[in-house]
């Protein structure tokens, strides 16, 4: 009897402990309406169901249930306590859609249905794992407005980023970044290598978000250096919860990403037939003939593929791994990444080692201390490009078949008579070098003290350390300095730059039901940069290249230069906001600088914004289709202060030597009423989100004046100068911005969406000195005309009865002449894009995703530099050709765009004229991700947060809309190719492990 009391006590103490009771409720989006198919699931047990078409559901829970997590694909997560509710009813708000998300702005952070700027806000998971060494080439495609092109295919190569549009013309036009509250120096500041990026040395894993801030509400905080717009970077930081660790692993190989066949050199054959047809066009004799022949290799036995030889498969690897977590009062993140990519030429790579730590923690209820640091080692090699005689890309296409890489014996060919114009790439490759090495440090120290519940002081100070140590090595026995018995360079860059911070901010919720918000900020804000140059170089090393650092027996430089800026500022600005309805903003900064003339050391910069969500107003309370309706307007002034430390000051320079002794002289006038290029901008804008977030539309207008332009004003010859900078141009950029997200299939398995984004922008310059022309071929600054306006010739073609080249007289195309010294220069287009965007898109199922993006632009001319000797029509003949040169007129009555071709000879052909310009209009794969991520039952099997599995490609595939162009049509901003280093395409392979 006893056993069986113990036995019912037993079963029923089991059933109290796990009684169950039943909760119901509703599910329902922001707009009441119901969410079928949302999932409910108990955070403790696991357990769950799904809603019905109706939105309703019934779960039961036992005492070990707490909280009841509601999930829907698009929508945010809730958590809700059970406590003793037994009906719980839940909101589900769109995840990252609506208008209630929070961007970071400048000095802080704000909700979004408050912003009355144009800002664009960047998530770091589309930053993570990317083949690309520096954020800024991320950003492409991402942002409506924001033109980002790649210059060269080296790695860790500067990136040309313009937020809409080119403000300046002779002042800096990229924008400002700030990382973490810290305005940074940016863009190339190598003095040796042929490229490097001050943003390579940031892991992009590292980051949280990114922000672009376009107009004036957004940017003109920044003042004097806010004209060209600000991208501000947040890096990651820990959360409290408990700590986590991620692994992401990533390799990849790659390869040229365009090639057209009409850019293939012509192989053996196709040369010296074109050579035998050229000599005969030049009347040469058959001994003259063989004996040219002869000289150039006929006779051997040689067939080198050129490009074959100095291109390789490109290899990227990419390791990160991180470890965040915390309690209440301290949270931590700290990573460390390994970046290594080698480009398809030869002699181009980058590697970097990079680390960071960020520690927040509240010592107490009213104080808050952090520090936030990365750092990053980079080693680069970077061979010459344009028209070095080094540059391995004018090798692959100039070198002839028959200029033998290697001698009999293996050994590589270095013989001045075989290379007697270019140099064997594979030999410099093996014994010359060109290397850069890079100690990047970012920190900041923050301190926050809450006087009380809406009284916050803030105090930041940040340093930004770079130094770079740049080797250059010409050996002894071939090259540039054979002559000289070899060269060493030896360059040391080192920039210190300091910033501090102090703000006050203000912020309260008035009236009884809090509908007033104010938001006031006053702050005071000190930036110091030095930089510090050692420069030395050598002749006459050692004859042996096996010594890492030979000391040149002939030193011929050795100097030491310094140089730096400063600024310092007060600002303020406020937002006022009333029922979430209305916000208006303002902002005022005092900004002084260094870098201006002593009688206009200081500016005012100011904006003024507003914005209406009419989606809260009664009259809209009925159209349930529209979630987030809001019209934003802009206007202010900031300023450009990219124009070189010492612009303004009259200077001398000590290299005048007089009777072998030191002396100086005037090198630059002093113009102390030198200030900012002024910048006003005005925006108008439109975001809709309708249908529960299935359509998101953002529009925006814009007009950005530029005013006191610095350019060169002519000065009379009799006081020894050519000119003296001075405030005397203007210029508008004008366009458009539009960005679609539209989710047209969503359900619990399957979510596919869309996104398109364009933006036209029409730049015009609007006043000069007298308004006068400025030409700087192949570009010309008029009046009325684009900034990048190409001023040249016009090519008509071929005379197709003696296959000489034909030029049109003058802009009117009515005329040809085949005299290139009678024609008259026209404007035949600009470099500048007419619009340019992306469009890509997202399919989701279950744990599989396909993610695509397309770059596209269009509108634009790209030149070939070099086009007038790579198919010169006989001028340079020791040089190879390449595929389009085979179109040449042969005989009387043959129609084509490539006239006769002459051994030594052109007929001025190969004059720069439109004939060399090309449209730039291109369409680019730019990413395609297919990846898989683990069940989350498998992943609570093996005690897994996280597990993903992807394959990538970047830039797969690129369609070229003028059949004509002979190389990549993406180009640098001024559409210049210069036998850059290639662009690469990319196929990867990457595991992210989350614990």
């Amino acid at each position: 009897m006893k056993k069986l009391l113990l036995t019912v006590t037993c079963m029923l103490s089991v059933m109290l402990v796990f009684a169950q009771r039943v909760i119901t409720g509703k599910v329902t989006d922001e707009n009441g309406s119901p969410v079928a198919n949302a999932s409910v699931t108990v955070k403790e047990t696991g357990a769950g169901v799904s809603t019905n078409t109706a939105g309703d559901f019934s779960i039961p829970v036992d005492s070990r249930s707490k909280t009841l997590v509601f999930s829907y694909v698009g929508k945010a997560n809730e958590e809700i306590v059970i406590g003793n509710q037994s009906v719980i009813n839940a909101s589900l708000k769109q995840e990252g859609k609506a208008l209630d998300e929070v961007v970071v702005v400048a000095y802080g952070t704000q909700v979004k249905k408050k912003i009355t700027g144009a800002i664009a806000k960047v998530d770091g998971a589309d930053l993570e794992n990317k083949p690309f060494t520096s954020v800024d080439q991320m950003l492409q495609g991402k942002v409506a407005g924001l033109q980002s092109t790649s210059p060269t295919g080296q790695p860790g190569g500067i990136q040309q980023v313009r937020i809409r549009g080119i403000g300046s013309i002779t002042a800096g036009a990229a924008p400002l970044y700030v990382v973490d509250g810290i305005p940074i120096n940016s863009g190339d500041v190598s003095r040796l290598n042929n490229t490097s990026n001050a943003l390579a040395g940031i892991n992009p894993n590292d980051i949280e978000s990114i922000s672009v801030l376009k107009d004036a509400a957004s940017a003109s905080i920044y003042g004097s250096r806010a004209a060209n717009g600000v991208i501000l970077i947040t890096t990651k930081k820990g959360k409290a919860g408990k700590s986590k660790i991620r692994i992401d692993s990533e390799f990849g190989f790659g390869n040229t990403a365009y090639i057209n066949d009409l850019a293939k050199p012509l192989d053996r054959d196709q040369y010296f037939t074109l050579t035998r047809e050229g000599l005969v066009n030049a009347g040469a004799t058959q001994a003259q003939i063989d004996a040219t022949l002869n000289t150039l290799g006929f006779n051997n036995t040689a067939n080198e593929d050129w490009v074959g030889n100095v291109t390789r498969q490109g290899t990227t690897q990419n390791i990160n791994v991180s470890l965040s977590g915390g309690d209440s009062k301290t949270t931590f993140y700290t990573s460390a990444g390994f970046f290594d990519q080698k480009a398809v030429v030869i002699t181009s790579d980058f590697r970097r080692y990079s680390g960071s730590f960020n520690l927040r923690h509240k010592a107490s209820d009213k104080l808050t201390v952090g520090i936030n640091a990365t750092g990053s080692y980079i080693h680069q090699n970077s061979p010459a490009q344009s028209s070095g005689f080094r540059n391995p890309v004018a090798g692959a296409y100039w070198l002839r078949p028959s200029q033998n890489a290697y001698n009999a014996d293996g050994s590589l060919n270095i013989s001045n008579t075989v290379f007697n114009q270019l140099y064997n790439p594979l030999a410099i490759a093996e014994y010359d070098r060109i290397q850069l090495n890079n100690v990047k440090v970012l920190t900041n120290f923050t301190g926050e003290y809450q006087f009380y519940k809406d009284l916050k002081y803030t105090t930041k100070f940040g340093i930004d350390f770079i130094n770079i140590e740049e080797e250059r090595y010409d050996n002894p026995f071939f090259g540039d300095s054979r002559t000289v018995g070899g060269r060493m360079y030896n360059y040391d860059t080192r920039l210190a730059n300091w910033v501090w911070s102090n703000l006050l901010n203000y912020k309260h919720d008035f009236l009884a039901n809090k509908e007033l918000g104010v938001d006031l900020t006053v702050g005071y804000e000190a930036q110091k940069s030095k930089q510090y140059n050692i420069t030395t170089r050598g002749e006459g090393v050692p004859a042996t290249t096996s010594i890492p650092l030979p000391v040149p027996s002939s030193p011929s430089v050795a100097s030491g230069a310094r140089t730096d800026y400063a600024f310092v500022s007060v600002l303020s600005m406020a937002q006022v906001s009333y029922k979430n309805k209305y916000s208006v903003s303002g902002s005022v900064r005092r900004d002084g600088s260094s870098r201006f003339g002593s009688n206009n050391k200081y500016g005012t910069f100011w904006s003024v914004g507003g914005a209406w969500n009419l989606d809260q107003e009664n009259f809209m309370k009925g159209i349930k289709f529209i979630n987030a309706l809001k019209v934003r307007s802009s206007y202010g002034v900031n300023g450009n202060a990219e124009i070189g430390n010492y612009t303004w000051k009259g200077t001398y320079i000590f290299n005048a030597n007089y009777n072998q002794q030191p002396g100086s002289a005037p090198n630059q006038v002093e113009n102390p009423d030198l200030t900012w290029e002024i910048n006003k901008p005005f925006n108008v804008g439109l975001d809709v989100v309708v249908w529960d977030g299935r359509l998101t539309v953002n529009a925006d207008y814009y007009v950005r004046k530029t005013e006191n332009l610095i350019l060169n004003d002519p000065l009379s010859r009799t006081s020894g100068f050519n000119s003296v900078s001075a405030n005397v141009g203007s210029m508008e950029n004008k366009g458009v911005e539009f960005q679609v997200n539209v989710i047209p299939v969503r359900t619990k398995d399957l979510t596919w969406d869309f996104t398109f984004n364009i933006a036209l922008n029409k730049n015009k310059i609007t006043a000069l000195r007298n308004n006068a022309d400025i030409l700087g071929l192949p570009f010309i600054r008029r009046v009325g005309e684009d900034f990048q306006s190409i001023y040249t010739r016009l090519w008509a073609g071929v005379d197709p009865a003696t296959g000489n080249p034909l030029w049109y007289t003058d802009a009117t195309r009515s005329q040809t002449t085949t005299s290139v010294t009678t024609v008259q220069r026209g404007i035949i287009g600009s470099a500048s894009p007419k619009g340019f965007g992306s469009f890509s898109t997202s399919v989701n199922y279950k744990g599989f995703s396909l993610d695509a993006q397309f770059n596209y632009q269009y509108g634009n001319l790209v030149y070939d530099n070099w086009g007038f000797i790579s198919w010169s029509d006989g001028f340079n003949p020791q040089l190879n050709k390449i595929q389009k040169q085979l179109r040449r007129w042969q005989k009387p009555g043959d129609f084509t765009d490539v006239p006769k071709y002459v051994y030594g000879g052109a007929n001025v052909s190969n004059a720069e004229s439109s004939r060399w310009y090309y449209k730039g209009d291109f369409i680019r794969l730019r990413d395609l991700t297919l990846s898989y991520s683990l069940p989350k039952s498998i992943m609570n099997a093996v005690k897994l947060d996280n597990a993903k599995f992807y394959v990538r490609g970047t830039n797969l595939w690129t369609k070229a809309f003028d059949e004509n162009i002979t190389f990549d049509p993406e180009q640098p901003l001024t559409g210049v190719n210069d036998l850059q280093i290639l662009l690469q395409r990319t196929i990867s392979v990457g595991l992210t492990l989350g614990f």
